[in-house]
């Protein structure tokens, strides 16, 4: 009985090491595609867009086939932005929603985990209004005010939707409950050429 028992209690011990360790390995897997981005991002000269070529037959409204840097100083974040939302996506690094705009012509939608992978959007809820936010896609760099932050229902599309406004829209969970998703609403308050940040990734 008590060689059962000591059994089993290593048992236990290698069901929690495995338990931890599958967490901290999908953490690290998004830090370091992460940093392959970009490094390949920021190795590539400001006069030359990283974006794939583009079809010349792309409506100016839809948003460019570049991948997106994201930086939000506040949040100490600088992220690249692949295109697409699904779980594979999300493990990579924040994703840009299908349904987004060109910057200058509507909404731009970037969703991100919050507590899993590289949690991306772990500390989202600390913007407030005012707070800048920088997305940069070929040669251009947008600048973002955020207008304000909210909670709203996990199936309320309407927060992606675009107008006549140019906007960007961040998007996350929230701890607590996977019905809803904490959404943060930024205004487009200037655009720039490119420029090259080098705050490293948090």
């Amino acid at each position: 009985m008590q060689r059962l028992l000591k059994h089993f209690g290593l048992l236990l011990i290698i069901v929690g090491l495995l338990l931890t360790a599958a967490p901290l390995y999908r953490w690290a897997a998004g830090v370091y595609y992460q940093r392959l981005i970009l490094s390949t991002l920021e190795e590539t000269p400001e006069h030359e867009n990283p974006a794939p070529d583009i079809d010349p037959e792309q409506s100016k409204e839809d948003l460019p086939a570049a991948l997106g840097l994201l930086e939000i100083p506040k949040l100490d974040l600088k992220a690249a932005v692949i295109h697409g939302i699904s779980e594979e996506d999300l493990k990579k690094g924040p994703g840009f929603y299908p349904q987004s705009k060109h910057p200058e012509k509507g909404n731009v939608s970037i969703a991100a985990h919050r507590g899993v992978y590289g949690a991306w959007f772990r500390h989202l809820d600390r913007l407030e209004a005012g707070d800048e936010i920088f997305l940069t896609l070929g040669t251009n760099c947008y600048h973002y005010r955020v207008r304000q932050q909210f909670v709203t229902h996990s199936r309320d599309w309407s927060v992606i939707e675009s107008t006549e406004q140019p906007e960007l829209t961040l998007t996350t969970c929230l701890y607590t409950t996977t019905t809803k998703r904490l959404i943060v609403k930024a205004d487009l308050v200037k655009v720039a050429e490119r420029i090259t940040r080098t705050k490293a990734v948090p």
